[in-house]
């Protein structure tokens, strides 16, 4: 089969749990249930295939990503990351036989493993270094490749997926997350409105600023001018943005025009001691 051709090292194959339990001190996350959900980390490289291979229904099928050969000819997406991270997944136990029955997933990779695997997937795209003088790499937590079927997405399994995020920033004791949040296409005026509101209301104090490690000299709309109001402009943004904002996060002021995944990434922030209280006391407590 093409899948037992794939070089070692685009990220099929974990680390023997054993070596990362001793490296990492990982701890035992305890799956949830929920109706007819579960919702856990892969233990097994079938499992970590199916994220996979929903990662790129969406990201390359639905968002218009561009595969490179090996990806496109195997309808995965995947990264050198993959085999050190942690993957939630929310698994739909009324489909049946061989069909996928992930139906959503969330990248997570802590400080202390991302600096003995060659660091996080973000610092591709923007300069962490305040965020990584500010804490010790053990309570920092990247978020990354989210997505959700496209049948699937409301606001149960959303919910799922940040309570099981919830749960393992209390395992961990996470005191940051961070990731990348997109806007779709590579049209920056498209959102220049969004961008402008972002920037005037949810960056990132300078203390903790991030800046891209490209040259962002993008003009951008300035929303002083606009007859939308407010409410009307984050309406707009995309469900993710809104997420993290809603929960109490930054963004950065730079962005990074990513052309491969076709999209227009905020570096976002999240400290957790500053999570809005409605949120910690419906996933912190």
């Amino acid at each position: 089969m093409l899948l037992e051709k794939v070089p070692k090292d685009l990220g099929f194959k974990r680390p023997n749990s054993q070596n990362i339990n001793f490296l990492f001190k990982n701890k035992i996350f305890k799956k949830i249930e929920f109706r007819d959900f579960i919702i856990k980390l892969a233990d097994t490289k079938s499992e970590l295939r199916h994220a996979q291979a929903l990662r790129y229904s969406v990201f390359y099928k639905e968002k218009k990503a561009i595969p490179n050969f090996q990806k496109k000819m195997m309808q995965l997406d995947y990264d050198k990351i993959d085999k050190f991270a942690d993957h939630l997944i929310v698994v739909d136990k009324k489909i049946k036989g061989l069909k996928n029955k992930i139906i959503g997933t969330y990248r997570l990779i802590r400080g202390d493993v991302a600096l003995s695997s060659g660091g996080f997937y973000t610092s591709s795209e923007f300069d962490l270094t305040n965020i990584l003088n500010s804490y010790n790499h053990r309570h920092i937590l990247e978020l990354g490749r989210s997505c959700v079927h496209k049948n699937y997405r409301n606001g149960t399994t959303m919910n799922l997926l940040w309570k099981a995020i919830a749960e393992y920033v209390k395992l961990y004791d996470i005191k940051v997350l961070l990731g990348c949040a997109s806007f779709p296409g590579i049209d920056v005026q498209e959102f220049s409105k969004e961008i402008s509101y972002l920037r005037s209301n949810f960056s990132l104090p300078e203390e903790m600023s991030i800046k891209s490690i490209v040259n962002n000299n993008h003009i951008i709309y300035d929303n002083n001018n606009s007859n939308e109001n407010d409410f009307k402009i984050f309406a707009k943004l995309p469900p993710l943005f809104k997420g993290y904002l809603r929960v109490g996060g930054k963004v950065s002021k730079d962005i990074f025009v990513d052309y491969e995944f076709n999209t227009i990434d905020f570096c976002v922030v999240v400290q957790t001691v500053n999570i809005n209280q409605k949120y910690k006391n419906k996933f912190l407590n």
